[in-house]
């Protein structure tokens, strides 16, 4: 069998962004921020009836890998609500100025999906055809941070007669230093083609959340239970130890020994069938104390376990203190 269902612990849609293509239609999803996309979803289950403008205040806009400047709030606000719209992003760039009449531009981030050799490479190509005037030189410094990300840094040296605000001016208009991200947060809901808004995302979120910890807490409690089963049946074996393998010997076989403790102590056959799993050499040397232990500890899992499923809104508790562990354990700081 193959899963259908890939119980995701956090909203991927969102935090890693997608683009697709299929036959008429089309999806264009930006990353997130981790941090931010979890404290959104918290007070979503805080406040069921939250508004994509509510959420706003947390999530402040997309989140590229590579950096760059999200411009105009509302456009952004405008892309969450329906799921559709423009929004301009440029790279992050710096005039230095050495007083040596040295003046140069330093680019620091680029817009996502942009490839930066490409981007240099137009660069070069605008200056030789005089498209993009007052650049002495350009060249990549570029090179890898603590963590293996790339640290982005374009230097553009500027001719001493150059407008250098001018000059970046031209290299947003007519290099992908500025570029313009298309949200349509198209996906799947239930299999069926659905445009999202960041309430909508997140609300299905929630939901997919609720009920894969729901399952999988009935999941953890069936094993409970199961072992909780046979742990009786062993702590009623060693209160009749001697009786116990003296019906095994005498048996002629499994099956028979099976059914005579199931006759004469009234074991299940669970029971039954883990008591013969065991050598008697093993039965005979357990030890009433770890058994009453274990038995003591699976049953205070079965109490939490159906304490839980015992309400909706402890269900919800489990999906938001595991959302916040996570964000702790794994989140950043924003980078555009």
């Amino acid at each position: 069998d193959e899963p259908q269902v890939l119980p995701a612990a956090l909203p991927n849609l969102l935090l890693n962004g997608t683009l697709g293509i299929a036959v008429g239609m089309a999806t264009n999803i930006p990353p997130h921020n981790l941090r931010e996309v979890v404290a959104a979803t918290v007070h979503l289950i805080e406040n069921p009836d939250a508004t994509t403008d509510d959420l706003l205040e947390f999530v402040k806009g997309p989140d590229f890998p590579m950096g760059g400047v999200a411009f105009n709030h509302t456009d952004i606000k405008h892309a969450y609500s329906g799921g559709k719209g423009p929004v301009v992003v440029r790279g992050e760039a710096e005039i230095v100025d050495d007083g040596k009449k040295d003046t140069k531009i330093i680019i620091t981030s680029i817009p996502y999906r942009v490839n930066k050799s490409d981007l240099i490479v137009r660069m070069a190509e605008l200056v030789q055809e005089k498209k993009l005037e007052g650049i002495r030189d350009l060249r990549d410094e570029s090179a890898g941070d603590a963590n293996g990300r790339p640290d982005i840094r374009i230097v553009v040296e500027l001719k001493g007669t150059a407008h250098p605000q001018a000059v970046l001016n031209a290299l947003y208009k007519h290099t992908e230093l500025e570029s313009t991200f298309h949200y349509n947060m198209l996906a799947l809901v239930d299999g069926v083609p659905e445009m999202l808004s960041l309430s909508g995302m997140l609300g299905h979120f929630v939901d997919h959340r609720q009920e894969v910890v729901k399952r999988r807490t009935e999941f953890d409690l069936r094993q409970a239970e199961a072992r909780e089963h046979i742990l009786i049946g062993l702590c009623k074996a060693l209160d009749h130890i001697d009786e116990v393998i003296s019906v095994i010997k005498k048996a002629a076989d499994i099956p028979s020994a099976s059914a005579a403790l199931q006759k004469k102590f009234g074991f299940s056959q669970l029971q039954a069938a883990a008591i013969l799993e065991m050598r008697l050499s093993k039965l005979a040397g357990l030890e009433r104390k770890k058994l009453e232990d274990e038995l003591s500890e699976v049953q205070a899992l079965i109490k939490k376990l159906k304490d839980i499923l015992s309400s909706p809104k402890k269900i919800l508790a489990v999906v938001k203190a595991e959302l916040i562990e996570l964000a702790e354990k794994y989140g950043d700081d924003r980078r555009t």
